[in-house]
């Protein structure tokens, strides 16, 4: 990030071009307080008339006169009733005011009037506008100019939220990075592009080993193999492992690494496929977690599994009634090869439990159209063989503000995908519950001493309008909610009280 953010216990307010004043619902007299220290008292009074009342997330933004004669941006944010304000609904804010502030080279100064019973408050608004501030123009012969310089926070707890902050960045940097991956064409982020960026995370200690295209079919990685015989890059299978402590118990993260996905013969219509580079998301995402986790030097013993490979059409492409043995043996009839992502995570599943023995196995992928027309953009679909991880990631979603929605794995929908002539087919029956359906597929490759989740980001990894921490396009979801979880886990293991 090229933003300088400082914590402080008083403002530099004659070097300030924006001066945000965060206050709850009732705090008039806290917002005439900052005001009087940067405009005249009737240019202050006439600011505070304006700002009563406000609910959280309500902006009001003032061009005006600072004492000094400068004309400055005043900003007034609600962050709601008080007492109410949590790091999710404050880095929300963060995104909000961002988008009020429209400057081309802004320095910001903040004051807030939320520190009691959070005092993090500073660094998750400065983190709201850094995961807000992300912007993808390299295309652009004309790039965005609206730009933070710096970013000066008062606190009365300096230290703290320079250290909180300190991860906070971190965060922001590699939900930045998965932006960047699932936003660059598919000319330009393709398997080997992946394979790349991969590999570059051994210089943080980071051990990475790729299964290429003879090594895989060693194995009998058919899944993941027929998906990819249509397109001219290779297929990899990509391992990154951290250990900082191998005797803690192991957990495996699996993302799909669809660079593109054309449908293969069962083509997509022409309407979004361009988006369909960003069926790599949920590989781009385990990239993130990893790049973050070694970046903190985290106590943690992760593997992350990325299957990365194109969906195209050629005469070697898979055909519909066409049958493929996976790793685990199993045989699969492809009655749709727009189903090619669970093909994929079939064998990278089954490749994480005979390989590295995780006492836990989370994969996140965009699954399913489905999963947007049960839950539209605002939650993920979580599915797990497990209450209590599926608790502990719901929890984490809450505190981090990326929602997930529990969807059932009953054994019923089981039946949806029993072939005629192989062991399973990749489709339902074509009665509905298509999230259901992959996830019952999906659950076929995960031993069942495992415990195992299933995140499907489809709806919420790419969103067609402004979120309040990121913009149209890419929006890096799971990075913050799996880090949060992770760190968690592995924390109340070190306590002895971990829930799992």
């Amino acid at each position: 990030m090229n933003t300088t953010v400082i914590f402080s216990e008083s403002l530099n307010t004659s070097s300030l071009d924006v001066v945000v004043i965060v206050s709850v619902e009732d705090g008039i007299g806290f917002i005439e307080k900052k005001l009087l220290l940067h405009v005249g008292k009737d240019i202050a009074g006439g600011i505070v008339k304006e700002c009563n009342g406000l609910s959280y997330g309500k902006i009001r933004s003032f061009r005006t006169i600072a004492t000094d004669g400068r004309l400055i941006k005043v900003i007034i944010a609600s962050a709601g009733k008080r007492g109410s304000a949590t790091r999710a609904n404050i880095e929300k804010l963060g995104g909000y005011i961002y988008n009020a502030i429209k400057a081309k080279d802004a320095k910001i100064g903040i004051y807030n009037d939320i520190e009691t019973g959070l005092e993090l408050a500073a660094a998750y608004l400065a983190s709201g506008l850094l995961l807000k501030s992300w912007t993808f123009d390299k295309y652009k012969s004309k790039p965005e100019t609206q730009k933070i310089s710096a970013i000066e926070c008062k606190t009365c707890y300096s230290e703290l939220n320079r250290d909180g902050f300190s991860f906070l960045e971190s965060l922001a940097d590699c939900v930045s990075l998965v932006k960047d991956m699932v936003t660059e064409p598919a000319n330009v982020m393709n398997p080997d592009q992946v394979l790349e960026i991969a590999t570059s995370l051994k210089q943080l200690g980071i051990k990475v080993s790729v299964l290429d295209q003879r090594d895989m079919e060693k194995v009998g990685m058919n899944a993941i193999l027929g998906v990819g015989r249509g397109s001219a890059y290779p297929t990899y299978l990509i391992a990154m492992e951290y250990h900082t402590d191998k005797t803690k118990s192991k957990i495996a993260l699996i993302g799909k690494g669809l660079t593109f996905d054309s449908g293969g013969l069962c083509l997509k219509p022409a309407t979004k496929m361009g988006e369909m580079k960003g069926d790599m998301t949920g590989a781009a995402v385990v990239i993130g977690i990893l790049k973050g986790l070694a970046t903190q030097r985290a106590k943690v013993n992760i593997v992350g599994i990325i299957g990365v490979t194109e969906n195209l059409i050629s005469e070697k492409s898979l055909k519909p009634g066409d049958i493929v043995t996976s790793m685990s043996k199993k045989t699969i009839e492809i009655d749709n090869t727009d189903a090619e992502g669970r093909l994929v995570l079939a064998d990278a599943l089954w490749y994480a439990h005979e390989k590295f023995a995780p006492k836990m196995i989370i994969d996140i992928a965009t699954l399913t159209g489905a999963i947007h027309v049960a839950l539209g953009h605002e939650f993920a679909g979580l599915f797990s063989n497990s209450d209590r991880l599926a608790g502990e990631l719901e929890k984490s979603g809450k505190i981090v503000g990326e929602k997930l929605w529990r969807l059932p794995l009953n054994p019923s929908f089981a039946d949806d995908i029993k072939s005629v002539i192989a062991d399973i087919k990749n489709v339902g029956s074509g009665r509905g519950a298509g999230s259901i359906t992959a996830a019952m597929f999906l659950k076929e490759f995960v031993p069942d001493e495992i415990e195992w989740a299933h995140l499907d980001i489809a709806s919420t990894g790419w969103d067609s309008r402004d979120r309040a921490l990121s913009k149209k396009g890419a929006t890096g979801f799971g990075v913050r909610l799996l880090i949060d979880f992770i760190t968690r886990y592995y924390e109340d293991n070190a306590r002895g009280d971990s829930v799992l």
